[in-house]
């Protein structure tokens, strides 16, 4: 029997795919490779499927749906218009136009970018299926990335504030050169650059994925891409650049601010108190001049009333 028939045989015979019944043999044992990699087992293997769990439909009860409603609702139009308000009057009138208000406008821009970005959605979920995200990935990745945009620029707008407020008001020679409406707009520029510069990876750091609810198909949910311990360095970073720092700041500022402030004030009591010790004083003498001028005017009259009674009956 030849090399050929050999290996029909033994590709027609029960091939041992255990890796421990390998024979020393070079060629036998690469021929037995090759044919456990054509068989059924080792070429379609049979992979579990993850298990799919069919989660309960879930919807918010009827009342709390309407109180949240009424209550977001209430919050988002009027944080809307005021947040407009503040803007328009601020570009429409000339006068209006100082580095407080400047920073005004910033502050009211971040709020108006925050409202958009999350109350609209707050709404939306009351009325929609559990956690189902209707604006796809795109949406999911810019409705984040602008809530923490806004949320950040509106508190380094409140930090720049309070520092021009603290120059004005405790350093008021400076502040003619210091805090002037170009600066003023300078330094929003950089604050909204940072914050676009800061918040700009979390349109990178979303994702939709789907859910399964029984009895419905097709539902995503916005949730983040990566691990928790990438967001919480992220988060830590957040909490202590945004929060932590300007509240530091702030306290400092204005606790010096009311030092400026107290003092101010108890120095104008002190000098008007003594005024109008002064003033009494000066009141007293005038009085008793006059009083003295009186008597001598009397005393005066008196003699002269005596002499001419003398002349008379002289």
């Amino acid at each position: 029997m030849d090399e050929s028939t050999d290996l029909f045989n033994l590709s027609d015979s029960a091939v041992d795919c255990d890796p421990t019944s390998l024979s020393d043999n070079i060629t036998s044992s690469m021929l037995n490779y090759t044919l456990c990699l054509n068989t059924s087992e080792y070429n379609n293997p049979t992979v579990p499927s993850p298990t799919i769990y069919h989660l309960d439909p879930q919807y918010y009860s009827l009342p709390y749906t309407i109180i949240g409603t009424i209550f977001q609702g209430i919050i988002l139009i009027v944080g809307v218009l005021g947040n407009i308000m503040v803007v328009i009057v601020v570009f429409k009138s000339r006068g209006m136009k100082t580095p407080t208000n400047c920073y005004l406008v910033s502050l009211s821009i971040a709020d108006l970018l925050v409202l958009m970005a999350s109350v609209p959605n707050e709404i939306i979920a009351y009325y929609v299926l559990g956690d189902k995200w209707i604006w796809g990935s795109v949406g999911c990745a810019l409705f984040i990335f602008f809530q923490y945009f806004g949320i950040n620029a509106s508190s380094l707008s409140i930090t720049a504030f309070t520092v021009e407020r603290y120059i004005a008001i405790c350093h008021p020679m400076k502040a003619q050169k210091i805090c002037t409406v170009h600066r003023a707009k300078r330094i929003i520029m950089g604050v909204w650059l940072f914050a676009l510069l800061y918040c700009g990876p979390w349109l990178f750091l979303t994702k939709t994925q789907k859910i399964y609810y029984k009895g419905h198909e097709d539902v995503e949910t916005c949730i983040f891409s990566t691990s928790r311990k990438f967001y919480k360095g992220y988060y830590m970073a957040d909490m202590i650049i945004f929060y932590v720092f300007p509240l530091i700041m702030s306290c400092i500022l204005y606790g010096l601010i009311a030092r400026i402030l107290f003092h101010n004030e108890m120095s104008k009591s002190s000098s008007s108190g003594n005024k109008s010790r002064n003033g009494d004083h000066n009141y007293g003498t005038t009085e008793f001049k006059k009083s003295s001028s009186n008597d001598a005017s009397r005393v005066q009259v008196s003699h002269g009333s005596d002499y001419m009674f003398q002349l008379i009956h002289s």
